[in-house]
């Protein structure tokens, strides 16, 4: 019987069948996240240049893309991105004169809305290192560089660190304190410019005529 099971075991083993465990999985996956991640967010970041503000918007867009699909509950953090706040889900209230059987819904509704708001903390402290990440270098300087960062990084505070990143980019960094006009802004002033112009060509042509 013995020399049956050795033979057995021998002849998996020629064939490749050895029963093993296989190693590297956890590096094979977390290798997957980050190629996803790359993915994502390829041709997006902060920045405090020219094209920071337009840039800014195109990347919260991708940013919500990417929270809704990896991250549990992903759809809360992306209204929070939206909202630019942490957005809690109000409370059920639980009448003075109530019932044992209202009192259970009421208990089992908190419980669920208190386990869906540790979800929405973690995964927001999450999203602190991954908002760093999108930050180019003289962003990230000027983040790190400001008073409030070290608050904001001991408490891993992504929505506040979100307005500290938009203020910097809508004003082109710290040291310039004028909000800067997205190219929206800048086409329609453009094109009144050049309706103006036009009139004004228009009021001269027809004064020559008289």
């Amino acid at each position: 019987m013995k020399d049956a099971e050795v033979k057995s075991e021998g002849r998996d083993r020629r064939e490749g069948k050895a029963h093993f465990k296989k190693k590297g999985g956890n590096k094979n996956k977390g290798e997957k996240q980050q190629s996803t991640a790359d993915d994502a967010f390829r041709g997006v970041g902060f920045s405090i240049s020219i094209e920071g503000p337009e840039l800014y918007l195109r990347t919260i867009k991708r940013l919500g893309l990417y929270v809704s699909t990896q991250f549990k509950n992903g759809s809360d953090v992306k209204m929070c991105l939206k909202k630019e706040k942490m957005i809690r889900t109000p409370y059920p209230d639980l009448a003075d004169e109530h019932t044992t059987h209202e009192k259970r819904i009421w208990e089992f509704k908190m419980t669920e809305i208190l386990k869906t708001e540790r979800v929405l903390e973690g995964n927001l402290r999450n999203l602190f290192t991954i908002l760093m990440s999108l930050c180019d270098g003289e962003t990230k300087h000027q983040v790190e560089s400001s008073p409030e960062f070290n608050d904001l990084e001991e408490t891993l505070d992504s929505m506040g660190l979100l307005a500290l990143i938009k203020k910097l980019v809508y004003t082109g960094g710290a040291n310039n304190k004028n909000p800067r006009h997205t190219e929206p802004d800048q086409r329609r002033k453009r094109h009144c410019a050049q309706e103006c112009v036009g009139k004004i060509k228009s009021l001269n042509s027809n004064s020559n005529l008289k």
